[in-house]
């Protein structure tokens, strides 16, 4: 994770057709300090993508070859590592709906040509501070219920952190809420879901506040009411991705206090998602099932909802060899259609040495 917010430390891939205004955009970001790497059109930008993680998009809409529509797509899809890079749309349409579209697409801004150059570096300065922000906030979620465990016994804080790093192992996300809906901890697999921003109905929900994350929404807030009266509470929400992959299931429990301390827990959000690359228990389904390394990613991909072909392109096999596999994968799991093998795979616990990938 990025922790500063140096230029010189921040790739910016340009995607622009139009090699004039490519070359004074360029030179524009380089001026300002950015690293910038270009490209002429989507495909180009794929290319560039197997081998760069950029730290911003810059990316022209009508290109040949492949648009910027249809490359925003295809990151959304394929590429849920760069979930939390910012995608910012350059187009000459300045018309609303051309902004609508874009929007509803998943860019994160527009700009409009002629370009405004003062417009364009504040507007990736901003972008690039927002995603740093919450990445600095979800790096010390743990620090608050540690501190204010260690009052009187010292072993109070020792054995909640080693509780908390066990959470870590789970496939699920976790987050621990207090009465003023402040996050007092949140696992490894939560911290992946909002940090890639993989669900933006759960991505909303974070707001920071006074460099505290607070958790906002109608059920959390009745949750930490029940909590407060020692009552009953669990609520179910089903979030849509914008990935088009399975939704992110989440639970909202209250926590009954049994103190009146300010950094107790009153309300726990559990949620799962199985379209996170980043979380794949590849080890354990080798050891498991005795699946081959192919077998255990191509179960990943049909869990996650890719179609055969699509597992094919990623994976640069043929459609027999994907359906051989398939076939391999039922037999040594013993499962017979996708909705039993993606409910055998949430099951499965992650190690920390796939979470940091």
């Amino acid at each position: 994770m990025e922790n500063s917010l140096s230029p010189a430390d921040t790739i910016i891939l340009c995607v622009e057709d139009e090699v004039d205004l490519r070359e004074i955009l360029v030179e524009e970001m380089r001026d300002a300090g950015y690293q910038v790497i270009e490209a002429s059109d989507g495909k180009e930008a794929l290319v560039v993508l197997q081998q760069t993680r950029p730290s911003l998009i810059l990316c022209d809409i009508a290109m040949p070859r492949m648009d910027g529509y249809q490359l925003l797509q295809h990151i959304r899809v394929q590429h849920s590592e760069l979930a939390d890079v910012p995608f910012i749309f350059l187009s000459a349409q300045d018309q609303i709906g051309q902004i609508v579209s874009g929007k509803h697409a998943g860019a994160d801004d527009y700009l409009v040509k002629p370009v405004n150059f003062d417009l364009m570096l504040a507007t990736i300065d901003a972008r690039l501070r927002q995603v740093q922000r919450l990445r600095s906030q979800l790096q010390t979620q743990v620090v608050p219920i540690t501190n204010a465990a260690a009052g009187p016994d010292d072993g109070v804080s020792k054995v909640f952190q080693r509780i908390s790093k066990t959470l870590d192992f789970i496939n699920s996300g976790i987050v621990l809420l207090d009465a003023n809906a402040q996050t007092l901890l949140m696992n490894n697999t939560a911290k992946t879901v909002i940090n890639k921003a993989l669900c933006p109905d759960i991505t909303a929900m974070v707001k920071l506040s006074n460099e505290q994350t607070i958790w906002q929404h109608a059920a959390i807030r009745q949750a930490i009411i029940a909590s407060k009266n020692g009552d009953d509470y669990i609520d179910f929400l089903s979030l849509a991705c914008h990935t088009g992959q399975r939704d992110v299931l989440l639970t909202i429990c209250a926590l009954k206090a049994e103190s009146t301390y300010s950094d107790e827990p009153v309300v726990a959000l559990f949620f799962s998602h199985s379209g996170n690359n980043a979380l794949v228990p590849f080890k354990a389904l080798e050891a498991l099932f005795q699946l081959t390394p192919m077998e255990s990613r191509v179960a990943w991909a049909f869990a996650q909802g890719m179609r055969s072909e699509e597992i094919a392109q990623t994976f640069s096999i043929s459609m027999t060899t994907v359906a051989f596999h398939k076939r391999n994968i039922f037999q040594k799991t013993q499962t017979n259609r996708q909705a039993d093998l993606v409910a055998l795979l949430l099951t499965l616990p992650t190690t920390p040495s796939v979470m940091q990938h």
